[in-house]
């Protein structure tokens, strides 16, 4: 029988027992890394934001955290009104120096969200004021503003509930738009850097038309819209009223939000020069959205994105739409969409849409504002690395990577 040589059999336990040694080292590494945290802090404010509609931008897309099935890449671990918690499932991103976690908190104003960013309480977050983002980076070099062009058609606009008395009249919410200087609002909070709106599509739509009314500055005109309706001031109190009432209104704005605020406070200054008395009242999105859902207002200060098509228009100006807020009704309208789907014509289809577009300028159920070119999205850069693509889009999430000296 052959017999192997000491030295070698001694050799070959070495070598056994290193390799054991090897595979239990990286199998108590590994059960090691998948207990770090490697979390990402997003803070967001509540009057933007309802924690029941938060949603996660992942490969697939935005995906909702409630709603819409169970095959999700990540599962609640916490939640309350204020705050949510996900894990993300690993399985998905085997590697280790991704994000595996992800907070969602809502904050109650925008100072409560730059402060928490000055001390690094949060990781990222959406400010719309430029002057805001600039106090966090001149605070904190660590938070790095990055401008981010907004989505095609996303519009500030004044939504009004027509079946209030007030607002019945298309001859009133004329005068509004002409009442409100919204190039003003443009330049002195906005430094320029939005478009005036005349429609739900911005220049950059293929459904654009620049055939609509621009509705320039104009409270003289504002005032003899108004008494053509039969506005006066009665009993001298510098506000317009008619048979007894005055022309006062509510206007819900985002509560928190600095720039929701000031236009809020410029309008109703505005409005108060041609005897209208505006009285702004800050809530939360959720409050927003009831009231909305509930016809349960009188006016609200609102983003909406229109998309690219005419879906879009029908949901939000049909008097079937999902999103009719205003109760806004036209048979011109609902014409138009007949006509629409009869047809498939695209030169057609587009002429119906710029008519749509075109009825709706004429009627103002809605005073659209201005089309914003950016907001800036703060991320702490010195905690994470590899958040934007080589086009210079930001990544999702689970992409994300936590430098490995921050992990917890």
């Amino acid at each position: 029988m052959h017999r192997f040589p000491n030295k070698l059999i001694v050799y070959l336990q070495l070598l056994l027992f290193s390799n054991l040694l090897y595979l239990i080292w990286t199998y108590k590494s590994s059960a090691q890394d998948a207990g770090k945290v490697r979390r990402i802090v997003i803070g967001d404010i509540l009057g933007r934001t309802d924690i029941l509609d938060v949603k996660i931008p992942t490969k697939k897309g935005l995906i909702p955290v409630f709603g819409e099935g169970d095959s999700k890449p990540f599962h609640i671990i916490h939640q309350s009104p204020t705050e949510l918690v996900l894990q993300l499932n690993t399985k998905n991103n085997p590697d280790s120096r991704h994000i595996n976690q992800i907070v969602y908190r809502l904050y109650r104003n925008e100072r409560a969200l730059i402060s928490a960013l000055i001390l690094e309480e949060v990781d990222f977050a959406i400010l719309e004021n430029e002057e805001s983002a600039l106090e966090v980076l001149n605070s904190n070099p660590n938070i790095r503003p990055i401008p981010i062009t907004l989505t095609t058609n996303t519009v500030k606009m004044i939504c009004y509930n027509l079946r209030h008395t007030l607002f019945k009249s298309k001859n009133v919410r004329l005068a509004l738009v002409y009442g409100i200087n919204r190039m003003e609002i443009i330049r002195e909070l906005l430094g320029n850097k939005a478009d005036l709106a005349r429609g739900p599509f911005n220049s950059d739509s293929p459904y654009y038309t620049s055939q609509l009314k621009l509705y320039r500055y104009n409270p003289k005109r504002a005032l003899r819209l108004l008494r053509k309706e039969g506005w006066r001031d009665t009993d001298h109190d510098r506000i317009l009223d008619k048979e007894g009432i005055p022309f006062r209104f509510q206007l819900l704005y985002a509560r928190g939000l600095t720039l929701d605020e000031a236009i809020a406070r410029r309008i109703k200054i505005y409005l108060n020069k041609i005897g209208i008395d505006v009285v702004p009242k800050p809530a939360t999105r959720r409050q927003i959205n009831e009231a909305l859902g509930k016809s349960n207002f009188e006016a609200v200060l609102l983003d909406h994105t229109f998309a690219d098509n005419v879906k879009s228009l029908v949901d939000f100006f049909s008097a079937k739409g999902n999103e009719n807020f205003t109760g806004y009704k036209s048979n011109t309208f609902e014409r138009y969409v007949l006509f629409y789907y009869k047809t498939q014509n695209p030169k057609t289809r587009k002429t119906l849409i710029q008519s749509m577009q075109n009825l709706v300028n004429k009627d103002q159920p809605v005073n659209f504002l201005y089309f914003k070119w950016l907001t800036h999205y703060m991320i702490n850069i010195k905690k994470f690395t590899n958040f934007r693509d080589h086009e210079g889009n930001i990544r999702p999430f689970e992409e994300w990577i936590i430098r490995p000296s921050l992990e917890k």
